[in-house]
């Protein structure tokens, strides 16, 4: 494990790195930022203008393209699926996976934690979230995992390395929080606040300390630790396998580790330590993204409508001002008309007096009012055309605000539509991602938080809870196994997203409607089924009111006939049991299978070991047999039996 000064040195380097590689991204967001609140106008313009006592405008056209967008992603609903990945995982633990998985987004308004960081992604091209765990409220060891919001978009900084827009291939990532020196020393009484000068601060160091202010970093980053994994005979697979252990294979392989510790720019306040999984729990959620050689310039829906934005607020400036100009015209007059009268005349075009004395000239010109000024054409047009402008850099128009455009049919106005959400369909996109690697992280949290014996809460898709049992030990008769074990096995994520569950219901009901008006038979037989899907008080009564009057061989138990006590306990233990029985039958054949392929390989070895040995044998044959002719020829020369020079004849 690395220590605390070695944490530090590298954690510097990496937030320098960091900031300076995404440096032109962070202050164009700041800049869209500030254009969805509302702040279009240069300074320096707006104190000119203002000065002058001319209008300063501004017209937000951006909120609204921002609200399309992000209107377009509440509507996805996206909703995580588990699936078996591997024969150790079976289709019952990823149902509960997918639960548990529904029941912590619905504890933490999950929705919403979405939502907004889609929407800090359409206004300045990046928002973020994390998941962390935490021990459960109350007296209790048990953890659990939460998924929150990271509210301030530049709080977050990656590894500039991570392509990915979720940035899961990231090796390292800060949290920033900014606190004052106040606040700093009660949280960490025992920290320290070192006071360097510009001149001596290492690189890095300017991100943390700032004058009364100083930043404290969650810093996650991924160790790689080489682990060697052995086969067994029996199939499975163990981490450094040590004797007596007979294992058919070994290989080393590098295992990502995640740690976490709260730091400062020059020591470690928390940690380091562990952190379940095997990715950073930290999950971004991008806007538009280029990819420039090593390089990402990022984008929103308000950068490239900016300058026409900028451009609409002038013209319309410029309009009021030639507007509030007309009804001020000024009169010509003489000298001698006002002669005397200047109390009168002065302020002539600002106010409403019932006449307006004057003195008659020699000439007999008598005073007029000069013609008021007339909007400007090209003031006019420039307002259409910057309308139009802020239109085609957003890709959306007015049939996609619900304006009345050019489209005269409802085909025409739905295929405008449809061209909108295409041509900004990436920010949906990219948070369908962001939602997928949220569930694999979750996925990968769970036999590592949820490792214990304890009862979980889940909910099903129609949002019914039940309350269900894992880890729990039962002896059978190859002796204890754990029932729902939720650290066996392998699970994988797919998102599904369309319309809520909610929706479905009632888009159900209208069909279910609909076939009963087609066809008035089937209604006595689905007409309970049809009442139980309304949203009318008492509707649960008038399906059971209509599944009484079914048919017998139709009726089913109802909820309250099925809640004897010890009923439900035998239900309860029989599913149990068979569930158990399936688990131990798919162990077992997952086990054999891996028998069978440590088996195979352990014959390929005995098989290659017995030709090495007969090569070996043979080439020892050949060696002893070329021994024994030479000592005979060594035996025949002493004998005198061979003349001298001559060469023994050694038979193969």
């Amino acid at each position: 494990m690395m220590k605390d000064d070695d944490i530090i040195h590298e954690a510097r380097e990496r937030v320098d790195a960091a900031m300076s590689a995404d440096l032109i991204n962070r202050e164009e967001a700041e800049t869209d930022l500030r254009f969805a609140a509302g702040d279009h106008w240069d300074e320096d313009d707006r104190r000119e203008r203002e000065l002058a006592k001319k209008p300063v405008i501004t017209i937000n056209a951006m909120s609204q393209f921002v609200r399309q967008v992000t209107g377009q992603i509440r509507d996805l609903n996206p909703a995580i699926r588990v699936m078996p990945a591997d024969g150790s995982a079976t289709k019952e633990i990823a149902e509960i996976n997918e639960g548990l998985i529904r029941h912590i987004e619905y504890q933490c308004d999950a929705a919403d934690v979405y939502e907004g960081a889609a929407e800090s992604a359409a206004q300045c091209g990046i928002g973020h979230w994390r998941i962390r765990t935490d021990y459960v409220p109350g007296l209790s060891f048990d953890q659990e995992i939460l998924i929150e919001r990271i509210h301030n978009p530049f709080a977050v900084i990656w590894d500039p390395c991570a392509k990915d827009p979720t940035r899961k291939d990231a090796q390292y990532c800060f949290i920033l929080d900014e606190m004052k020196r106040e606040e700093f020393k009660k949280v960490y009484p025992k920290a320290s606040w070192e006071s360097l000068s510009e001149d001596n601060k290492p690189a890095g160091m300017q991100y943390f300390f700032s004058g009364d202010t100083v930043t404290v970093a969650e810093y996650y980053w991924i160790e790689h630790e080489k682990v060697k994994i052995g086969l067994l005979e029996d199939g499975r697979i163990i981490e450094n396998p040590r004797p007596p252990m007979q294992y058919v294979k070994e290989r080393m392989v590098n295992m990502p580790r995640v740690k976490w510790a709260k730091i400062t720019g020059n020591e470690v306040l928390e940690g380091p330590q562990d952190v379940a999984g095997e990715f950073i729990p930290v999950v971004s959620v991008v806007g538009e993204e280029l990819h420039m050689g090593e390089g990402i310039y990022r984008s929103s829906v308000i950068r490239f409508a900016r300058d026409p934005q900028r451009l609409y607020n002038l013209a319309q400036s410029m309009s009021a001002e030639i507007m509030t100009l007309q009804p001020k015209a000024p009169y010509l007059v003489t000298t001698e008309n006002v002669a005397g009268l200047e109390q009168f005349w002065t302020d002539a075009n600002k106010t409403n007096r019932p006449y307006l004395p004057f003195n008659p000239d020699d000439s007999g010109y008598v005073p007029q009012r000069i013609a008021p000024p007339v909007p400007s054409s090209a003031v006019l047009q420039s307002i259409q055309i910057a309308g139009e402008d802020m239109k085609r850099t957003t890709g959306i128009y007015d049939a996609s605000l619900g304006a009345r455009s050019n489209e005269t049919s409802g085909v025409g106005i739905k295929a405008r539509q449809a061209e909108a959400q295409n041509g900004n369909s990436i920010y949906a996109d990219n948070m369908v991602k962001s939602v997928t690697h949220t569930g694999r992280i979750i996925v990968g949290m769970i036999p590592k938080v949820y490792d214990t014996q304890r009862t979980i809460r889940i909910l099903g898709e129609d949002d019914q809870e039940t309350l269900v049992q894992i880890n729990q030990v039962m002896q059978t008769e190859n002796g204890e196994m754990a029932m729902n074990d939720m650290t066996v096995g392998r699970y994988d994520v797919r998102i599904a997203v369309g319309p809520s569950y909610t929706t479905k219901r009632q888009e159900s009901s209208d069909a279910m409607m609909e076939f009963m008006r087609t066809n008035p038979q089937a209604a006595p037989l689905i007409g309970d089924l049809v009442a139980g899907m309304q949203d009318w008080p008492e509707a649960d009564r008038v399906a059971e009111r209509l599944r009484k009057a079914l048919p017998p061989q139709l009726q089913e138990p109802s909820d309250k006939e099925q809640q004897d006590p010890q009923a439900m306990q035998q239900q309860q233990q029989a599913a149990q049991m068979a569930q158990l029985r399936q688990q131990m039958e798919m162990r077992k054949e997952d086990a054999n299978t891996r028998k069978a392929e440590a088996d195979a390989a352990k014959a390929e070895a005995d098989a290659k070991k017995a030709a090495d040995d007969a090569v070996k044998a043979q080439a020892d044959a050949e060696e002893a047999i070329a021994n024994a002719q030479k000592a005979q020829f060594e035996l025949a020369q002493m004998m005198g039996s061979m003349p001298p020079g001559a060469s023994p004849v050694i038979q193969p």
